[in-house]
């Protein structure tokens, strides 16, 4: 989500391998999305996942009245899966963007029931959230000391905030440069 996640290319080939092995009992559904189609809504319970096969995928998160992209997401990528393992509930949209998408969708509980036979996938799966939380926990680090910088007024450390944030991800990236503005407008 946030990059190159090592784990993710293992993880994308054995839940095909999964698919594939498992393709009776899951009986997944081929599905054509349009750009701008909402595939879950936040809030929502989650008894479908889907696995995007082409395509892009953005992830926007309702924070009051506003509406934060937090990431775009390509094929191949699981969607829905945070939600389904934490509370049941989707903890953002995931809208189609950049033209249409393809998608298979699997109902959770069968898809349950078949990693119960793949402790392989399990395991790569619990590692790449891992990784993806070890990620959030570096980027909330990074923000913070950012926002002490702007505090300080460090110009050295607002640089070097501004540049990790930057090269993450594009939502990220927007982040930084309000840190900046933020700090233009405290010298002002």
């Amino acid at each position: 989500m946030w990059g190159d996640e090592p784990q993710l290319q293992a993880f994308r080939e054995r839940l095909k391998l999964l698919l594939i092995a498992h393709q009776q009992e899951l009986n997944p559904e081929q599905l054509v999305a349009a750009e701008g189609d909402i595939l879950f809504h936040q809030g929502d319970s989650v008894e479908t996942l889907m696995l995007l096969t082409q395509g892009r995928v953005a992830v926007d998160i309702h924070y009051g009245d506003e509406i934060h992209t937090l990431a775009e997401v390509e094929a191949v990528e699981l969607l829905g899966e945070v939600g389904f393992f934490a509370n049941g509930k989707h903890y953002a949209d995931f809208r189609v963007v950049g033209g249409q998408a393809e998608l298979l969708a699997i109902p959770g509980q069968a898809l349950l029931q078949a990693m119960l036979f793949d402790v392989d996938l399990v395991v790569e799966m619990l590692s790449l959230v891992s990784e993806r939380c070890r990620r959030g926990n570096q980027v909330i680090a990074m923000l913070l000391s950012g926002i002490e910088a702007v505090h300080d007024d460090s110009q050295e450390k607002i640089e070097q905030a501004t540049t990790e944030l930057g090269g993450i991800h594009f939502c990220i990236a927007k982040a930084s440069k309000q840190l900046q503005k933020l700090q233009k407008q405290c010298r002002n």
